[in-house]
């Protein structure tokens, strides 16, 4: 996970999206909604259009063997600061399941 966020961070997107499986799924919870995204395309389609200078800053992470849980920091030009709750499964090196929500 360090190198998905080191990737991210430093605007190095298709190398973040290339640490994920092909059958990656996504679930972002927007207030009383979830959308779930399947599929690299889709899920990394979300990463690769999200805003210039976005940033994911992890901090209180917890590695528990193939899952890793934190609070994420996102930043981005131009809008407010969000605190996410983010859970990322990882499976044979590669990111399976995300899951973003609103703390």
């Amino acid at each position: 996970m360090d190198e998905f966020f080191e990737k991210l961070n430093a605007g190095d997107r298709e190398g973040a999206v290339a640490l994920m499986d092909e059958k990656t799924e996504m679930r972002v919870h927007v207030g009383d909604s979830v959308q779930t995204l399947r599929g690299v395309d889709r899920v990394g389609g979300w990463f690769l259009r999200s805003d210039r200078g976005l940033k994911m800053i992890p901090g209180d992470a917890r590695d528990m063997g193939n899952t890793y849980e934190a609070d994420i920091l996102v930043v981005r030009p131009g809008a407010p600061s969000q605190h996410l709750d983010a859970t990322f499964r990882v499976e044979a090196g590669k990111i399976t399941s995300i899951n973003l929500a609103p703390r």
